[in-house]
């Protein structure tokens, strides 16, 4: 599908060799630069999105993104097909969407303060585990089997801890198991976490799990990978524009299913700062 894409364009096209070398070209790019073709996952699309914040807001050419990763989140989000048809078709005759982005502020994996930018859904606690061991050590099991896989594993073990939540609407003070901040309806290969997302609405939706232990949640997940609110006392739900997070001891934070860093973490919508064509 890439090679016809870019065949389609008379172009070469670049293939990232290392972490993060996606941003690096994505930033890199020509200043009238028109279009960007990415295929890869959800993972990838946000490196892409990272680069692209670094440049000036009409310096960010439209994304055609060619779903190739293990979540393909936000594929499912937009509706595009990882076939050569459905590319031409988006090549032919491109619908282009604008989405939101969610700056985050927090401390890197190395204990410095950094900013990353999240196109899909980021979260706190539990599942930013979840995301670290898949990604570590279950990438090349089919994703539905790895993500449960390293979802039971973490849940069988993960002790939820005192967190500080404020955000526009709502103050919380209490055990969590996780925060997601989510752009989009689905993280983690289908799990429909924020069921009212809309990547167009200049905010992001927030799930909460307070007060439900590992294992309730696991029986939520077929629930949530129908993108259905669960009726639970532990589990809130709200929208907001910024939000602040800290705890008694760091957290871990995932951002578009890549392990990120830790809390304290700040975050805030940037109103329709990328292109997706559809």
């Amino acid at each position: 599908m890439l090679a016809h894409a870019s065949e389609r364009l008379g172009v070469s096209p670049m293939l990232t060799q290392h972490p993060r070398h996606a941003e690096q070209l994505a930033a890199g790019l020509p200043a009238d630069a028109s279009l960007l073709v990415v295929t890869g996952g959800d993972g990838t699309l946000s490196e892409v999105v990272n680069g692209l914040m670094q440049r000036p807001p009409d310096q960010r050419p439209p994304v055609l993104l060619i779903p190739g990763g293990s979540g393909n989140d936000v594929a499912r989000m937009i509706g595009i097909r990882r076939s050569i048809p459905d590319v031409e078709r988006r090549l032919a005759e491109p619908r282009v969407a604008t989405w939101d982005v969610i700056r985050a502020e927090l401390t890197s994996p190395l204990q410095e303060a950094t900013t990353r930018y999240c196109i899909n859904v980021m979260s706190a606690g539990i599942t930013a585990e979840v995301s670290q061991l898949f990604n570590r050590s279950m990438r090349r099991l089919p994703p539905d089997i790895g993500y449960t896989l390293a979802a039971l594993l973490c849940f069988a073990r993960y002790r939820a801890g005192r967190v500080d939540l404020d955000a526009d609407t709502v103050q919380i003070s209490r055990d969590m198991l996780l925060v997601a901040m989510a752009n989009s309806r689905w993280f983690g290969s289908g799990i429909g976490i924020a069921p009212d997302a809309s990547p167009d609405d200049g905010k992001m939706n927030l799930t909460v799990a307070a007060g439900v232990s590992p294992l309730q949640f696991v029986g939520m997940l077929p629930r949530l990978r129908r993108a259905r609110h669960v009726s639970h006392p532990g589990i809130f739900y709200d929208s907001t524009t910024e939000c602040r997070i800290g705890a008694e001891r760091p957290i871990p934070v995932e951002i578009d299913g890549e392990f990120s860093g830790f809390t304290p973490l700040r975050v805030a919508v940037i109103p329709r700062a990328i292109q997706l064509v559809t």
